[in-house]
């Protein structure tokens, strides 16, 4: 199919085109579409194919029947047009002439021009890519790290003994009876109360106020406490709200400390000794800091990649990077066995769309900017690091023939890439470390445990050992 094309550059890597097709052609097609109905329609006393074309002409309508040539006239010109011309489209057609316009003035035989415009693959330029400063935010190893997770293990492992002789104090447990209202309205906060309830006597425990007005309370005494939710409270009827909770401590508790010593050490994990423990989540710790200064760095170094690319994005690519980020999350969340038919509903669906946009954009500059500087210093990966590099993951999953292999080979060669980039990019430009501008950016110790760390500090123990002494849970 030969057609005239006209080409006009649009906003947003788009190609408008302006297509003019011959009257033979539109004949052509418009015949064809009359076989294809006759072939689909069934009318009595005719079979397939064999309806005289008036009877079905008649049946269908004329309007219906230009219609229906003229989708398949617009679809096939459309797909032609961009073949002939070597368009690189990449979806997102639409045409912008009006339909009932063009079915209007559709006369088979007769030439017939219509406008309509694609996506193509956006042109993307590094405006820059040597002699930029990134500055990769440090993650130093923080020794107190130790003291801190295996405080918290002393916790996990005390004895709780009952308080005699005082009152509640900040580190006791509480067991309490509450009930709650709000002091705008008088009514019952929803979930605002318990009976024995055990909470831990913590300033940062429950929502302000509530906890110092357990600290001095004597066993079997009741007390009106008042607290605030704060703004950010999970539930929005009472967020930012004031309350006044009745309060009956009926038991308190402490804990009862086990020594740090080799005995604990042996208890809470597979070591013989505190110090071997404390080497060990030293170790973890140090690698993890390292890490995390790693995966900064990466950041920081795509993101300045990024900022230096011009182009334009269109729809289209965007559109599937927010269908690959969702596809993401759903993947992730059934693994943690949630039903992601139920929690994905059309609402939910639209909104995770909406807010993943500026994610997407940024995500999809970065792979860009990968491909460019690719491109600008002629870095690629051979095929012998891929396969070395996949056969080591293979190696540690239980069932490689499950694997799908091109999959694997293509995802290993997209990340040694960007490995070689970012050295590159390092080697080129001035990459420095600065302190954290806050100690909120560091890892929280005090959720971590000294069997999950210990364990994985310790992977490349003895298989010897481990048999011998087996594992020890805290």
């Amino acid at each position: 199919m030969s057609l005239k094309v006209t080409q006009e550059k649009l906003p947003a890597s788009r190609v408008g085109l302006q297509i003019e097709v011959s009257g033979e052609q539109s004949r052509q097609v418009y015949e064809r579409t009359l076989t294809r109905l006759s072939r689909e329609i069934r009318l009595p006393g005719f079979r397939p194919g064999k309806v005289p074309r008036p009877v079905l002409i008649q049946r269908i309508g004329e309007a219906a029947l230009k219609a229906n040539a003229l989708e398949d006239l617009v679809q096939q010109s459309l797909e032609a047009a961009i073949a002939q011309e070597s368009i690189p489209a990449i979806g997102n057609y639409k045409l912008s002439s009006e339909f009932e316009a063009l079915v209007d003035n559709f006369q088979p035989g007769q030439p017939l021009s219509f406008e309509a415009s694609v996506d193509v693959q956006p042109t993307a330029t590094l405006t820059q890519y040597t002699g930029l400063t990134v500055e990769v935010e440090d993650v130093p190893f923080d020794a107190n790290r130790v003291d801190s997770v295996l405080a918290e293990q002393q916790k996990q492992m005390a004895t709780l003994v009952p308080v005699e002789g005082r009152n509640a104090a900040i580190g006791d447990v509480a067991v309490i009876d509450f009930q709650g209202i709000l002091v705008e309205s008088g009514e019952e906060i929803p979930g605002g109360s318990a009976t024995d309830f055990q909470i831990e006597v913590e300033e940062d425990r429950f929502i302000p106020g509530f906890i110092s007005g357990i600290v001095g309370m004597a066993i079997e005494e009741t007390r009106t406490v008042d607290a605030t939710f704060p703004e950010t409270y999970g539930q929005e009827e009472v967020a930012g709200k004031a309350a006044q909770f009745t309060i009956t401590l009926k038991e308190l508790k402490t804990r009862d400390l086990p020594e740090l010593d080799d005995a604990f050490a042996q208890e809470a994990s597979e070591y013989e000794t505190l110090e071997a423990l404390k080497a060990a989540l030293t170790e973890r710790f140090q690698a993890e800091a390292t890490n995390q200064v790693k995966a900064n760095k990466r950041d920081a170094i795509l993101t300045a990649l990024a900022d230096q690319l011009d182009v334009e994005l269109p729809e289209s690519l965007l559109q599937r990077e927010i269908s690959a980020m969702i596809n993401e999350t759903a993947t992730r969340l059934s693994n943690q066995g949630m039903d992601v038919r139920k929690l994905f509903t059309e609402d939910v669906l639209e909104r995770l769309r909406e807010s993943s946009k500026d994610e997407a954009e940024q995500r999809l500059r970065r792979t860009i900017a990968l491909g460019e500087l690719a491109k600008v210093t002629e870095t690629s990966v051979d095929d012998e690091a891929v396969a070395v590099r996949a056969a080591e993951l293979l190696s540690n999953y239980p069932r490689p023939q499950e694997i799908d292999r091109d999959r694997l080979n293509t995802v290993v060669r997209e990340e040694l890439l960007e490995e070689k980039l970012v050295e590159w990019f390092e080697a080129n430009n001035s990459v420095t470390l600065v302190t954290p501008k806050s100690e909120d950016a560091e890892v929280d110790a005090s959720t971590a445990t000294v069997e999950t760390t210990a364990t994985e500090a310790s992977e490349d123990a003895s298989a010897e050992s481990k048999a011998k002494k087996g594992k020890k849970k805290a």
